[in-house]
């Protein structure tokens, strides 16, 4: 296994080495310095001595002395400095001349240096005892003595040894030699900090930039830095990134798998089902051939929702994916567009075989009974069929043809399959355009509220108004049956519904229509939002003398709460806690309407215009008023009844009992500003 160090450890290695290093360096030189020192010092110091000797035996022999007194004069310069040595050595030349000495001749014959010497060589030698020989030459003068000698011999030798110790080094050597170990130290530890560190920790770092930058440049999420080093913090650094980039990559890798499958059911999303499509379309046009799309939309999956939960429903789309993929080629493109609604690819596939296959997805899920708690539920859904290049030769052509188709199976009665026609087509082109209307009304801030007076039918007082939508269209206004279906589509009602409660109670506020009941329609995703709540709260803490009877009343369709009869108690009976009160609009206009008056705790019922304008001439159509009065009032709600557009109804109404009513008998509505 590799080993790493540390950068403590590091540091610290390289300081020791470095002084390591110093030292020995240090040494070397401070010996190489005491050695140079030594030997200049001591030459210059033997050769001095050796003149002195030399000239104080001169003068000796100058004067005619024996040589016994000339050794006495050499004894007397070695007792001068007790630790040198001074002797002097004739040579052959003087010898013959003058006489011999056993002690002389001994040294010439077996002393090497002295030999060396004899021939002219000055010698220095030693370590901790420096022998100095040094030659005397004869000169001019010398040859009046001697007479057998010339210019040039050796008259003998001066041998000066003395100890190390008892030389000086000068200051200014010392000094010299401290200035420039301490430079050579310096420029050495710099030296090695920068080698060294250059090596672990700054080419790793730039091997680490680049790698990073090749990372980014090619975006290459699966790449993995690897560092030359042996320092483990660098070595760490690399690791950590390399686990971070593991992170990143399987964050990117579930990004990606999100951004193409849908979270649920693990289907293809809605971007990716287009671009197959996109592909296909491509593919087809290269190869002449047909391929089918459909649009599928599960009938009243919502009701699943509100009555088992949004966990039960999820476990039901689950399901409803198995049954669909089961049933599909490998090459088969399955993809949920969101919500509900799926849609599916069939390459290669002209209608007449799609449709083979619709039925068949068709019949399967209408006969597969799925398991939900302690229930067991079945499923149908509304098909589309597009044919490629027959319902367009594009992706929107594509996607339009095949939702509308869609459509038409639901309006058809649900659980059928359908193709869009010309006819189709253009409904969708109407629909476009009013959605774009629409989009630009709110935009422009031309929605605005109209209001119709809700009068007492037995004392014939202003009771309150209904707030109504309205879209301002140049001078004229167009009435929300014009507009408000596209707008439930495209899923526009809800932010018409909170412009017109804004408006609405913002005006009720200027006028200070404090004893007026308002009654508002609010659409169901209206409802199940709840941004009106804050709105009307808000509202009631500015009301200066609120009261039982100057509230706030909001209208539910009966159509619309049939596909949540759980959710809206639930709602119904935590917004009266707060003031809110509720009617049954259209009361009567379907089978289920006095169920509802069981289950909704509201305060009025709406009774249905359609029985109301036609009771004068029709005995039905009063029978059904003065029951649905009876019943409501058994119930304790007030009845409130609509289109009254003549006094002869207002009359049948009185006698019956009904509470209030509204109609252009008493005004048609206007605009509330």
């Amino acid at each position: 296994m590799k080993s790493y160090t540390t950068y403590k450890k590091l540091i610290a290695k390289t300081v020791i080495i470095s002084l390591l290093a110093s030292l020995a360096v240090a040494f070397v030189y401070g010996v190489f310095i005491k050695k140079r020192a030594i030997d200049d010092l001591a030459r210059v110091d033997a050769r001095k001595t050796s003149r002195l000797a030399f000239e104080a035996l001169y003068s000796a022999m100058e004067k005619g002395w024996s040589k016994e007194e000339l050794d006495a004069i050499i004894v007397r310069l070695n007792n001068v400095e007790p630790n040198m040595r001074i002797n002097a050595y004739r040579s052959p030349i003087v010898a013959e001349l003058f006489g011999d000495r056993d002690h002389d001749r001994e040294i010439r014959d077996h002393d090497p240096m002295v030999i060396r010497a004899m021939k002219g060589e000055e010698i220095l030698t030693g370590d901790e005892e420096i022998r100095y020989l040094y030659p005397i030459v004869v000169n001019q003068e010398c040859i009046a003595c001697h007479t057998n000698a010339k210019v040039g011999d050796i008259n003998g030798v001066i041998d000066v040894s003395f100890p190390v110790e008892n030389l000086k080094i000068s200051l200014t050597t010392m000094i010299n030699s401290f200035i420039i170990f301490f430079v050579l130290f310096t420029i050495m530890i710099f030296a090695i900090l920068y080698f060294r560190l250059n090596a672990l920790l700054v080419q790793p770092i730039n091997q680490f930039i680049v790698m990073i930058q090749e990372i980014i440049s090619k975006n290459d999420m699966a790449k993995r830095v690897s560092l030359k080093t042996k320092i483990l913090e660098v070595k760490n650094i690399e690791n950590y990134f390399n686990k971070m980039l593991d992170s990143i990559q399987d964050y990117y890798e579930k990004l990606q798998e999100l951004s193409d499958r849908d979270y649920l059911t693990g289907l293809y999303n809605r971007r990716k089902f287009e671009e197959f499509l996109t592909y296909e379309i491509k593919r087809s046009l290269r190869h002449r051939h047909k391929f089918t799309i459909l649009m599928i939309d599960l009938d009243n999956f919502k009701y699943i929702n509100d009555t088992y939960g949004h966990a039960s429903g999820d476990l039901v789309l689950k399901e409803v994916t198995n049954i669909f993929a089961s049933n599909l080629r490998n090459a088969d493109i399955l993809a949920r567009l969101g919500g509900d609604e799926f849609a599916v690819l069939l390459p290669e596939t002209p209608y007449e075989n799609g449709y083979a296959v619709v039925e068949k997805l068709r019949s399967r899920l209408e006969a597969t009974a799925i398991s939900l708690m302690f229930d067991q539920i079945t499923l149908t859904a509304s098909f589309g069929i597009a044919e490629y290049p027959e319902q367009g030769e594009n992706i929107e052509s594509l996607l339009t043809g095949s939702d509308l188709a869609m459509y038409k199976a639901k309006r058809s009665g649900k659980n059928t399959i359908a193709r869009a026609d010309q006819s189709d087509q253009e409904m969708a082109a109407e629909i476009q355009k009013k959605g774009e209307f629409l989009r630009r009304a709110i935009d422009e801030d031309r929605v605005e509220p109209f209001v119709q007076a809700i009068y007492n039918v037995q004392t014939g007082e202003l009771y309150g108004y209904e707030v109504l939508a309205r879209i301002r269209d140049g001078k004229r206004f167009m009435a929300a049956g014009q507009f408000i279906e596209v707008a439930e589509s495209l899923g526009f009602a809800s932010k018409i519904d909170q412009i017109i409660l804004t408006k609405g109670l913002r005006i009720r506020e200027e006028k200070g229509w404090w004893d007026q009941q308002f009654f508002f329609n609010l659409s169901t995703n209206s409802l199940f939002g709840g941004e009106y709540v804050e709105l009307i709260q808000d509202h009631y803490s500015r009301n200066p003398m609120p009261s039982s009877h100057s509230g706030i009343t909001i209208e539910i369709l009966e159509r619309e709460a049939i596909h949540n009869v759980n959710g809206l108690m639930e709602i119904i009976e935590s917004m009266k806690n707060i003031g809110i009160s509720f009617a049954l609009d259209d009361f009567g206009s379907g089978f289920s309407s006095f169920v509802y008056l069981k289950y909704f705790d509201t305060d009025y019922v709406k009774i249905d215009g359609e029985f109301v304008k036609n009771i004068v001439v029709n005995e039905k159509d009063r029978i059904f008023v003065k029951h649905i009065h009876q019943i409501a009032r058994e119930f304790g709600k007030k009845t409130i009844a609509e289109y009254v557009e003549d006094e002869e109804t207002l009359e049948v109404l009185r006698e019956i009992g009904v509470d209030y009513a509204q109609g252009y008998h008493y005004g048609r509505p206007e605009l509330l500003a």
